[in-house]
């Protein structure tokens, strides 16, 4: 296997797919692009025009320049059956033989600054030229005008008509990013909202900034194991008296769940492989707090150089406030997803790489794949629903065969509420995980027994109750939180899920067949997750490390990229793209998954006891009623289902992804 180190961090790349067919013309000389104007950009939720003097960063994509040919070589090192199966390229070889012409981006770049823009430094792989200026200058270039809009308690900037491009740009390049905010989703972003207008910082955001999370301490009664602990004096719920939700998985029972237990016993702990998480900032309290996490559970510190954080290197930073993107929201979500993997695979390498604006989320996760920053690649976010702006599915498509050619594993969680629908309106997989070319992770619960075995796992959807006036008052609508999954209307069905997953679940509402979310699943929910450690900002304005159990949609994807760093080390080389294979071991080898079905039990549930505070007793104590298999879409079936995907890896996972 080839190991890949952070001295790469400066190269940069961006996938892109061909010009955008079929798209209109609006005058003799310039070409409409489409899925540009977001769905969420309606007249009725505009509320005033962007200020004219409004710094705005954007860029133009260009594609590949043979995308027929890096299709035939993904297919060749990506099928198991075929002759050149892992045989892949370097990132260096795949530049030479694919980057777009230089004369093209030349045009591109002519072009922005005729235009008035600045633009900054093209990447490596010359697959976008970034440019900024005025939102004045922005509105003249790509002939639109950019509104503010209202969306779920934020203001987010979009253009108010369809963009176009000079036919000669037009046709070299895929799109425009930028132009709309990214509606980034990650796990408790539902808490706050921004002010209008969003004022604008003194300076740009930078990786640096960081804060701690708001302190959460969950409070007595806990239980042990499923069940153990009832909880007599509340009312009852689904029929009885329900019991205190449990204290933690622990790490040794999710390692047993999934085999690293058994992958660790015989030395194979993911050393000499490279995770690599796209995530937000610079987490300052990072390293020392996974130091102390990992002495008071009993794993082996980290060693010198084994955790290692990046900052991306962009040309601009977007201006304006993204309240997603705050460090305290980041803060919890890079503890969350480090520990997972260092409790499955301690002895794997990780790099976070910290961005600071939703347009370089995915300009993240391209430098990670061009720069061969690891073998394994993870991004802790995810957008509500799918994306039809062609530059937003290029930059994904065009990363994803990049690290499939050159024998990385990119993975995206599939989402955390459901089916998308009570975000964007229509049942859809989240964007990027619908792309088909990249592994799509869901949700399950994991559910231990009095002997600290393992019950049953179940499909991830909860519902939360809270005790009101002495009764359960449930709002499912707002609390509801489970595995995404769905089918795609943009992507058809790749053929490697022909024949696994039911015609029922892949047909499109065209008629055709699309591509299915998720691929796998494991541990994502919050009352079955392991204890995370990390410095939260308690009531008494201090900041200190303290403990508390936590999981999400993005930390089972942490947990499957340790299981694939273990089958990695147990081949002796890296699987890469891993979809064609694992659906082809589904078929063969059914053992390799834990089949998710409905348990049967009416009313699983339990009861979680809150601080009002969060961290202490001082403002008094909440009772909230945490429901399982809550399914109000998605629901699991015997078989490839849209909330597991194939399942969950069984312990044999590992060990016959490898061999």
């Amino acid at each position: 296997m080839r190991r890949r180190t952070a001295a790469a961090a400066g190269l940069v790349a961006l996938a892109a797919v061909a010009a955008p067919a079929g798209a209109a013309r609006v005058a003799p000389h310039r070409v409409a692009l489409p899925g540009v104007v977001p769905a969420w950009a309606s007249p009725n939720a505009r509320v005033g025009s962007v200020p004219a003097s409004d710094v705005v960063a954007v860029q133009v994509g260009l594609p590949w320049r043979d995308p027929a040919a890096v299709r035939r070589l993904v297919a060749a090192v990506s099928e198991p059956t075929s002759a050149s199966y892992l045989d892949y390229i370097s990132p260096a070889e795949f530049r030479a033989r694919f980057a777009p012409r230089p004369a093209d981006v030349q045009l591109v770049r002519d072009w922005l600054e005729s235009a008035g823009l600045e633009v900054g430094v093209v990447p490596t792989n010359r697959m976008y030229v970034p440019a900024r200026g005025t939102a004045a200058q922005v509105e003249r270039a790509f002939r639109t005008r950019l509104g503010r809009y209202r969306l779920a308690g934020r203001t987010l900037r979009a253009p108010d008509v369809a963009p176009s491009l000079p036919a000669p740009i037009a046709r070299v390049a895929v799109g425009v990013r930028g132009l709309a905010d990214e509606r980034v989703l990650i796990a408790g972003e539902e808490a706050g909202s921004d002010p209008f207008p969003v004022p604008l910082p003194d300076q740009p955001a930078t990786p640096l900034d960081s804060a701690p999370p708001a302190a959460i301490v969950y409070a007595a009664p806990c239980s042990r194991y499923d069940g153990e602990k009832v909880e007599r004096a509340l009312p009852p719920a689904h029929g009885r008296k329900q019991p205190a939700v449990v204290c933690e998985t622990t790490i040794a029972q999710q390692r047993a769940a999934y085999g690293a237990d058994r992958a660790i016993a015989q030395r194979v702990d993911g050393a000499g492989q490279t995770i690599v998480i796209v995530g937000s900032h610079a987490i300052q309290t990072l390293p020392g707090d996974v130091r102390e996490w990992s002495k008071r559970r009993g794993l082996p510190p980290m060693k010198p150089g084994q955790l290692t954080q990046l900052s991306y290197p962009g040309a601009y930073q977007t201006p304006n406030a993204e309240p997603i993107l705050r460090p305290a929201v980041w803060a919890l979500q890079a503890h969350m997803l480090v520990e997972n993997i260092h409790a499955m695979a301690p002895g794997a390498d990780i790099v976070y790489l910290g961005t600071t604006s939703s347009l370089d989320l995915a300009n993240g996760t391209t430098l990670a794949v061009n720069a061969g920053l690891g073998d394994i690649i993870m991004n802790g976010w995810y957008r509500a629903g799918e994306s039809t702006n062609q530059a937003d599915i290029a930059q994904i498509a065009q990363s994803a065969e990049q690290a499939a050619a050159t024998g990385i594993s990119l993975l995206f969680a599939s989402g955390s509420i459901g089916d998308n629908s009570t975000q964007s309106g229509e049942s859809r997989p989240a964007y990027p995980a619908n792309e088909p070319m990249v592994t799509a992770v869901g949700g399950t619960s994991l559910i231990h027994g009095r002997n600290g075995k393992l019950l049953r796992e179940v499909g991830w959807a909860k519902s939360v109750a809270n005790l009101e006036n002495g009764a359960w008052e449930d709002d499912v609508e707002t609390t509801f939180r489970g595995s995404g999954g769905g089918t795609s209307q943009v992507h058809a069905q790749p053929e490697y899920q022909q024949g696994v997953v039911p015609d029922s679940l892949a047909a499109r509402e065209d008629g055709a067949k699309g591509r299915t979310v998720p691929d796998v699943a494991a541990n994502a929910d919050a009352e079955t997750g392991i204890v995370l450690g990390l410095t939260q900002r308690f009531p008494d304005g201090k900041d200190r490390y303290a403990e508390r159990r936590h999981a999400s949609g993005e930390s089972s994807t942490a947990i499957f990229a340790a299981l694939v760093a273990l089958a990695n080390q147990k081949a002796g080389h890296n699987l890469g793209f891993l979809n064609p294979a694992m659906y082809a071991l589904r078929s063969k080898q059914p053992t390799a998954f834990r089949d998710i079905v409905p348990s049967g039990i009416r009313g699983l549930a339990g009861v979680r006891t809150d601080h009002v505070n969060g961290a202490n007793p001082a403002d008094g104590m909440r009772k909230v009623l945490k429901t399982f298999e809550a399914y109000q879409m998605n629901v699991p079936r015997r078989g490839y289902d849209l909330s597991s995907g194939l399942g969950a890896p069984s312990p044999r996972w590992f060990l016959l992804m490898a061999s």
